[in-house]
């Protein structure tokens, strides 16, 4: 358990040093000129992200559904 919160301590205080890469870090300024376009940056990653989500949760409910329906083929 000492080493699990050891390596989890390290990934946090990590995580501030971590950098983006260039376009992005210097796109995601909210002062600056290019705001909006890290902000798109940011949007198409929640978009590509949603889309395997969306796929899995839809599968998911579709298997449960059948389930329900004929609970003595599950076997």
């Amino acid at each position: 358990m000492k080493k699990l919160f050891m390596v989890l301590l390290v990934v946090l205080a990590a995580g501030s040093q971590a950098m983006a890469c260039p376009a992005c870090k210097d796109s995601f300024t909210k002062h600056g000129s290019n705001a909006s376009v890290g902000d798109a940056y940011s949007l198409s990653v929640i978009v590509m992200l949603s889309v395997p989500i969306t796929i899995l949760t839809v599968g998911i409910v579709i298997i449960a559904r059948r389930l329900r329906q004929h609970p003595n083929s599950a076997a």
